[in-house]
């Protein structure tokens, strides 16, 4: 088959005569949210044509509002069951698809409700401020193809409206009602097993429906007689970073038969420049402000957008206005930030981020979207401050992407976002490629590009996944990425495979995804190890606690581990978590309750994930970026995350915020020493580091410290750690880092044995994970004697905000071990979430005294607070919160 590779930024705009290039930036969206009726064409068996008409019956239907999938609508109204409960999602019909490979590769059971097209039905009225405009209906999202009828009149065919990661606009002045209601009905298809659509890999089961419908935002915009597209704020960094030039452009589109004379205006912090443009009839046409016709947009000391860590991600607005016959005609603001991304390969072939000249270690996390694509803007803003709370710098976005909202968000809080296509499905088997799949695939991606490349947050593209893409399609890939201006660095793909074309990738993906204990990173050199730009790995399974559990077990199926935990893991290799619970066993004992197993799971958790992130921060830049697999799920599971579905942090959550301290000091599992990391860009002197080991017992049995001084953004080995004779099996070390004035800028807290984990470097098979041929024995922590603690709280601030203090003191002769706080709700007992403690999961000496502090906000009627506490040896206990202390 030969596939077409000549490729126009135009012709990629507009795959039909209809659709005309989306635009997601014209001002003034008037959304088509409510009102909207849902039901399958096996069952309405009237066309298009009578269904966009006003008195058509929609007796029957199912009521629902847009953006939403087909099967998230029924869950809505209540026709399926929660299908995140137990096993509830195997019911629904449709679900018997084969579990032998991706559903995203299979078509639709035969019996299955959605192999039929579904209609999305509204009315609405035309809105004053369209009358005798022009006027565009949006389409942000539409999963997979659909027919598109306003008022009788079909206005696109499925022929044309297909892709999910497109963006449709189409013109309907001429077709709008001057008085009463218009109807918008919308024929939607299910993807199938050869279409560009979205593949739930092995992370979750895929929802029957394939996550069928319209799952972004539909909506109108309106304009006089020309109209703005595609504004774009490009920047370019001079003089050592501290001038810039910016470049805005934009296209001119005239709606009418006539020429138009056009005056185009930017506004920016009170400077304005503006030009004249003449438009012939229907024509659309490039307007640009360079800096070498406007010197105002040479600045001076331009203040630069910076990743949160590394200093202020500073915005800037720029307001564009086009006018005709002395009105204005559009308008819009573009946000955008002046920041300057380049990549480059070290010596050792390594991929190296630098942002603003300054290099970066990645230490990210994957995102997951809700599994029905149900969009919520406080999920995602507490995920954005999870990241800054665990002291992450970055999200990955594999396939899923998120409306503009996330990164706008991603934009004013200073995460990198790594975007880039899925793996594992069509998007992949480009021998099977059609024209008309290549024209959806550069269609997308120029969408996609358009749509991102204001924001600063985006710091790359990935235009494949697992795989890069064969030379015809990686050249066709990349002349969008030159024809859009993207002004970031692009990836072939996630792996280290190089191409023709880009070459070395310097990137690997080469695992873990299973667990793997605390030594692997620094002792493996071949595959996951910390060296390089590993773009997903993760020590595997990651258990929610009881609370979170029984929201989606039933409480027969809560112990012992059985098919109902097991159906909320993963899919292919990672359907059980058995590696996991073996590698317990062997390492901590074999549980003799859920709360032992829940107690053991939260410490091996803890322990995983910080020495993975430990392990690359020691060995920065040497290795050069690292991303958890994954931040979250997209529904309640037991396998990848680092908060669980219902925003829990979880231990693997303070492990990482531990690891991720900018100035930090750690310990080394592959040669017994202590290391210090800073992550600013200043150095620091007379630092005093402390390591002291204890027995299992709690008996000091050897300390030792020294004063050092820290490079910028470095680490360094801080000490050679000593054996000690006679130590138990089982043992502690505790490390603290002060200032020359003896202020402690960090600590950590240990549990180690005389009997390390080995692993079988000869029987990895693939990069899922590394045996072992023997294992850690910390066994006698299952011995310790009970702890006696004391903890009081105290609450402060107004409205829904509220920070509490939690003093935490160990009376008793023994180690408090991973003592655990949460804040619940009195009625039901849940979490009261999101919360951000300043250290959670802590261990305390005899004698020790923790104060702890969270941050969390308030519902309105939310009813009795209380602190929680519990722990490995710590009787759980609870208190009141007096929400009306303010001390």
């Amino acid at each position: 088959m030969k596939v077409a590779c000549v490729f126009t930024f135009a012709a990629a705009l507009a795959l039909s005569p209809f659709a005309l290039a989306a635009d997601p930036d014209i001002s003034a969206k008037i959304p088509l949210t409510q009102n909207w009726q849902l039901q399958s064409s096996c069952v309405v068996k009237a066309n298009g044509d009578q269904i966009s008409l006003p008195n058509f019956s929609t007796d029957g239907w199912h009521r629902t509002a847009v953006p939403t999938t087909v099967v998230a609508a029924l869950v809505a109204d209540g026709t399926y069951p929660d299908p995140y409960f137990g096993m509830n999602l195997k019911s629904l019909p449709g679900m018997d698809y084969s579990s032998k490979s991706f559903f995203a590769n299979q078509s639709m059971p035969a019996d299955s409700p959605f192999r039929c097209s579904w209609w999305f039905r509204t009315e609405f009225p035309t809105p004053a401020a369209s009358l005798g405009k022009n006027t565009w209906l949006h389409f942000d999202g539409i999963n997979y193809r659909a027919n598109v009828w306003l008022n009788g009149a079909k206005i696109a065919n499925e022929k044309d409206v297909a892709g999910m990661m497109r963006l449709f606009t189409f013109p309907v002045k001429e077709r709008l009602a001057a008085s009463g209601a218009n109807v918008l009905a919308v024929e939607v298809f299910a993807p199938g097993s050869h279409d560009l659509a979205m593949t739930w890999v092995d992370w979750n089961p895929t929802p029957p429906d394939k996550n069928l419908g319209l799952w972004k935002d539909v909506y109108l915009t309106s304009a006089g007689d020309v109209s703005l597209q595609h504004p774009f704020v490009s920047s370019r960094l001079e003089n050592d970073y501290r001038a810039a030039s910016l470049t805005i452009t934009a296209e001119l589109r005239n709606s009418t038969p006539r020429p138009a004379t056009s005056n185009v205006s930017v506004e920016i912090e009170g400077t304005r420049i503006e030009q004249e443009l003449e438009l012939g009839p229907s024509e659309t046409k490039t307007v640009a402000f360079t800096p070498e016709r406007f010197p105002q947009l040479k600045l001076a000391h331009p203040r630069l957008w910076w990743p949160y860590q590394m200093g202020e991600p500073e915005m800037y607005s720029a307001h564009m206005q086009v006018e005709t016959g002395g009105q204005v005609s559009d308008e819009t603001t573009i946000n955008f930030g002046i920041r300057e991304v380049t990549s480059e390969l070290t010596a050792s072939g390594h991929r190296l981020y630098k942002v603003n000249g300054r290099k970066v270690l990645i230490r990210g996390a994957a995102w997951a979207p809700d599994m029905l694509l149900r969009w919520s803007p406080k999920r995602a803003t507490a995920a954005f401050d999870y990241v800054r709370d665990m002291g992450l710098n970055a999200v990955r976005l594999e396939g899923r992407m998120e409306r503009d909202e996330f990164f706008d968000m991603a934009d004013r809080v200073g995460v990198l976002i790594m975007p880039g296509w899925t793996c594992c499905d069509f998007w992949e088997q480009w021998r099977k490629w059609t024209p008309e799949t290549t024209a959806i695939a550069t269609g997308s991606l120029t969408d996609q590009l358009v749509r991102l490349r204001n924001h600063p947050s985006v710091f790359v593209w990935l235009y494949g996944s697992d795989n890069p893409p064969p030379p015809k399609i990686e050249d066709a890939y990349l002349q969008v990425i030159k024809q859009t201006n993207w002004p970031n660095p692009s990836l072939s793909s996630a792996s280290e495979t190089p191409t023709k074309i880009t070459g070395r990738s310097g990137v690997k993906m080469s695992g873990p995804y299973d667990y793997v204990p605390p030594n692997y990173w620094l002792a493996d050199k071949q595959a996951g190890g910390a060296f390089g730009f590993n773009t997903e790995t993760s020590p595997g399974p990651v258990i929610p606690t009881l609370p979170s559990l029984k929201r989606f077990l039933p409480a027969d199926h809560l112990w012992p581990v059985d098919g109902y935990w097991n159906y909320h893991a993963g899919g292919e290799r990672f359907t059980t978590i058995g590696k996991f619970v073996n590698a317990l066993n062997r390492r901590y004992g074999k549980p003799t309750s859920l709360e032992d197993f829940l107690r053991k799971s939260q410490a091996m958790n803890y322990e995983a994930q910080r020495a993975m992130f430990e392990a690359y921060g020691r060995n920065k830049y040497e290795s050069t970026g690292v991303i958890q697999w994954m931040l979250n799920n997209a529904w309640p599971s037991i396998i990848w995350n680092l908060y669980d579905y219902y925003l829990v942090p979880s231990g693997a959550y303070f492990g990482s915020k531990k690891a991720c301290e900018m100035l930090h000091v750690q310990y080394s599992y592959d040669d017994n020493s202590v290391a210090v990391v800073n992550g600013f860009d200043h150095s620091f002197a007379g630092l005093k580091v402390k390591a002291t080991i204890y027995d299992i017992d709690a008996h000091e049995r050897a300390s030792q410290d020294a004063t050092l001084a820290v490079a910028a953004d470095s680490s360094v080995r801080a000490l050679q750690l000593k054996p000690v004779d006679g130590i138990s099996t089982t043992y502690f070390l505790k490390l603290e880092l002060q200032d020359a004035d003896g202020k402690l800028l960090s600590e950590n807290f240990y549990w180690l044995s005389t009997t390390p984990d080995v692993l079988d470097w000869a029987k990895k098979l693939d990069t899922v994970y590394t045996p072992q041929r023997a294992y850690a024995d910390l066994s006698a922590l299952s011995d310790l004697a009970p702890a006696s603690l004391t903890v009081r709280n105290t609450v402060s601030g107004y409205g829904q905000e509220r920070l509490l203090h939690a003093y935490v003191e160990n009376h008793s002769s023994t180690i408090a071990f991973m003592v655990h706080l949460r804040v619940a709700k009195g009625a039901n007992d849940d979490d009261v979430v999101p919360i951000f403690w300043s250290d959670n999961y802590v261990s305390l000496l005899p004698g020790e005294k923790r104060q702890l502090s969270a941050h969390f906000n308030v519902d309105a009627g939310e009813g009795a607070l209380l602190l929680t506490t519990d722990g490995w040896n710590v009787p759980a206990s609870r208190q009141p919160i007096n929400l009306e202390d303010n001390n």
